[in-house]
This record gives structure tokens, C-alpha cells and sequence, in this order.
């Protein structure tokens, strides 16, 4: 377990260091995604992409919705993660602790709205 937790800790910082010195930083957004296929979804996937992807900066974006989460490579010299989040809010979704834009969410597709019990 140990040799685990040093080698997961060491592949950590060897990322980080390594992705200071080009530049790009990776974000992993937790969000709160309702449906089981946003990634592949041409309305939700792609209105997720849109919204960060329209941000100089941004490298590439992954929607990762089994574990509701985006993760976001980006260049932080051209873009802060509250900017990022800021974007994926503006998408209709929850970003960390930034609230989904209310009108936005209304805007979603049902499938990606949260089912009412």
C-alpha cells in the first residue's frame, strides 16, 4: 500500500513539475451531471465544450460523467480556473462550488436536468 501511495505521489509531482514548465495546467471540475451520456450527447456534451473551448486558453476539455467531473487542460497565463468554472456554469451546470446559471440550467436538455422523485 505504501509503495502505491509513493509511487501515485511521485506521478503527481512529476506531472506537476512537468506541466509548470509547459504551461498548461489540468483542472478536474467536480459538477453534478444527471444524465449517463453527456460526453456523447450532441446538445449537452457539445454545449459544455462550447462554453469552455470559446476561452483562449483552454487546451482540451473531457466530460467525464461517471464521476461527474470535467477535467480541462488549460493555460493558465490565459485563463484562471474561476473563469473556468464561471464558463462551465454558464453552461447549465454546476462547477465546484459555482452554481449553474439558472437559465442556463432551464435551457437544458430533460435528460440532463435532475430527475424529481
Amino acid at each position: 500500500m505504501k509503495k502505491i501511495l509513493l509511487t501515485l505521489l511521485l506521478a503527481i509531482t512529476t506531472s506537476v513539475t512537468f506541466g509548470q514548465s509547459k504551461k498548461v495546467a489540468t483542472a478536474v471540475i467536480k459538477t453534478e451531471i444527471f444524465c449517463d451520456h453527456c460526453s456523447k450527447c450532441s446538445s449537452c456534451g457539445q454545449n459544455i465544450y462550447n462554453k469552455l473551448t470559446e476561452n483562449k486558453g483552454v487546451k482540451s476539455v473531457k466530460i467525464e460523467d461517471e464521476i461527474n467531473a470535467i477535467t480541462v487542460k488549460y493555460k493558465p497565463s490565459k485563463i484562471t480556473l474561476a473563469e473556468l468554472e464561471k464558463a462551465i456554469a454558464n453552461a447549465g451546470y454546476q462547477a465546484n462550488e459555482t452554481p449553474a446559471d439558472g437559465d442556463a440550467y432551464n435551457n437544458l436538455d430533460n435528460c440532463c436536468k435532475k430527475k424529481e422523485n
